[in-house]
């Protein structure tokens, strides 16, 4: 695609203005350059006459449509800041790391990866510790952080013969579930005593009353699969009956306060709820941050198909302006098939996300289905891209500097 942008912006500059208000030149010069590519084999050929055809479509819609309004040596330089905008988004995107690992530090996509990964899915010694990362971008970002734990393509799980020490990402159920316990803590809880810490009482609620509902269709092992989920968002069971939080859970929801003190008359502190879904959601996604070696083959497209879109969107962000008529094939689902991929695999390699990059999928199909879904996108991811944006503006002055 890029030297197709550069020959066709060569070809523009040295054309006369005013041959411009005749758009059949235009397929003229277009059908030169393509008979100047028969020595590519079919393929490549055949996917570089589609690009060209594009390009040369959206000119001439665009002379078409402004012919009449704006002389043509405006046209014309328009129509080659527009190219010279668009080969520069792809010769940083040609040029976004270093195969051979050297200066990987300076790289585009390592910058670009630990960025998204620290307001995302960041790293730390404990899940205490990301969960206070996390929390920090929450205000901003939690649709997003919550986004990419909730895949599309979470019903290619194996529900039958769920493997325990794998973490997928929140089904439709879980979220339930998570609703529905929060929901209980918030409106009548129990309480009872701390097992760990004495004259303390923690709130609890009933094991049935959450998962009652659930149980045909969570999995075989009915008591292993509530006691994975319930560990995924830093609870657990006590006395077979009563769901409570762990210790380290109960540190970390005082020290954001997400429980509150309240002394009884008989000298035991009772620690009181006043937390929500997010609450949960972000140590579900602290839990599987920290043990991102054990992730989901769905749960790991997932999150790399989100961060290979910010990235090149946000790189396209800082590159094109709005009205650059060539942002459509940026755009286009066929153009992402052959970038998107690429990115995923890439960022999971070990110095970027450290996820198993042997789970990314290469079925065609797959792929469609996944940019269907980030097609819809969420107005928060949209507001990231655009931050994502600024930020390759700020790499770009550091290394000018």
């Amino acid at each position: 695609m890029r030297p197709i942008l550069r020959e066709t912006r060569r070809i523009i500059e040295d054309l006369d203005p005013d041959l411009l208000y005749d758009t059949e030149v235009l397929d003229k010069i277009r059908q030169e350059e393509e008979k100047r590519n028969v020595r590519k084999v079919r393929a490549l050929s055949e996917f570089s006459a589609m690009y060209r055809s594009n390009v040369y479509e959206i000119m001439k819609d665009f002379i078409t449509k402004y012919r009449e309004k704006i002389p043509l040596i405006d046209i014309k330089d328009y129509i080659i800041d527009f190219l010279k905008e668009s080969v520069e988004a792809l010769n940083i995107l040609r040029n976004i790391t270093n195969p051979d690992e050297r200066n990987l530090e300076n790289t585009y996509l390592y910058k670009l990866t630990k960025y998204v990964e620290t307001i995302l899915f960041p790293r730390g010694i404990s899940i205490n510790e990301i969960y206070k990362k996390l929390i920090k971008y929450s205000p901003e970002f939690y649709e997003c952080q919550r986004h990419i734990l909730k895949p599309h393509t979470y019903y290619r799980e194996d529900l039958e013969n769920p493997d325990f020490f794998i973490i997928p990402g929140i089904s439709p159920k879980v979220y339930q579930i998570i609703n529905n316990i929060t929901s209980l803590y918030n409106l009548d809880p129990n309480y009872g005593q701390f097992p760990e810490k004495e004259d303390y009482e923690i709130p609890m609620i009933l094991k049935n009353d959450v998962f009652l509902p659930y149980i045909d269709s969570i999995a075989n092992a009915e008591e292993e699969a509530i006691k994975t989920i319930l560990e995924r968002v830093g609870l657990r069971i006590i006395d077979g009956i009563f769901i409570a939080p762990t210790q380290d859970f109960v540190d970390l929801l005082i020290d954001n306060n997400f429980l509150r003190t309240n002394k009884q008359s008989d000298g035991i502190t009772r620690l009181i709820p006043q937390f929500s879904n997010e609450t949960l959601i972000l140590y579900y996604l602290a839990f599987a941050s920290r043990r991102r070696g054990f992730l989901s083959k769905e749960l790991i497209n997932w999150i790399a198909m989100n961060f290979a879109f910010l990235i090149y969107m946000g790189i396209l962000n800082w590159k094109l302006t709005d009205e650059n008529i060539f942002y459509s094939i940026f755009k286009d689902l066929q153009t992402n098939e052959k970038v998107l991929p690429y990115l995923m695999k890439l960022i999971c390699f070990p110095h970027y996300l450290g996820l198993d990059k042997t789970k990314i999928r290469d079925s065609p199909q797959y792929r469609k289905e996944i940019f269907n879904f980030i097609g819809a996108q969420i107005d928060n991811l949209k507001v990231f891209i655009e931050n994502v944006g600024d930020y390759c503006e700020k790499i770009d002055k550091e290394r000018n500097n």
